[in-house]
């Protein structure tokens, strides 16, 4: 049978959870929570403690899954359109694709990709780049343009070489 109720704990190594039904009174034991995906490829998500949840419950309410949250007028809506996917966490950051302007935004202090990125398309950035490594375009590297450059002499205005360049790149 379906039915609503609030978590009020959480196991977040066995993904279980512990729901309080108010219309009967009744605690509920230690309760899977449904996940997307366990096997090979794996998702994960726990739900808080204080929150709604839907579950199915046997008929004596000893045994069942909780199904997922519900959004209550306690909790706000975090989307504004069919076109949104979004998933935002309590510190802020948050992961949103949009279907209609084909936008992907990630909000976060830092993150981190590991792996190599290929990128078609302009790319704008406002803060800069560091590098522990050389950047290189289709035409050279950035160390070998200092090489250069730092190695560079010019004819002076009487035939002979100038010194190279007092600071080097």
């Amino acid at each position: 049978m379906l039915k609503f109720g609030i978590v009020t704990a959480i196991n977040p190594l066995t993904a279980k959870a512990r729901v309080e039904f108010a219309d009967d009174n009744i605690l509920s034991y230690w309760l899977p929570i449904l996940q997307k995906k366990t096997l090979k490829d794996k998702f994960y998500s726990i739900v808080d403690v204080g929150e709604q949840v839907a579950c199915l419950m046997d008929e004596n309410s000893e045994d069942g899954v909780i199904l997922g949250s519900i959004y209550t007028s306690l909790d706000e809506v975090p989307g504004i359109s069919k076109d949104q996917h979004i998933v935002k966490f309590e510190d802020g950051s948050f992961i949103e694709y949009n279907k209609e302007n084909q936008m992907l935004t990630i909000v976060a202090k830092t993150v981190n990709i590991v792996g190599d990125i290929y990128q078609t398309g302009f790319l704008e950035n406002t803060d800069g780049i560091l590098s522990a490594t050389d950047i290189t375009d289709k035409k050279s590297s950035m160390q070998a343009m200092r090489d250069i450059y730092n190695g560079h002499t010019h004819t002076g205005n009487q035939g002979s070489p100038t010194s190279a360049p007092k600071e080097a790149m």
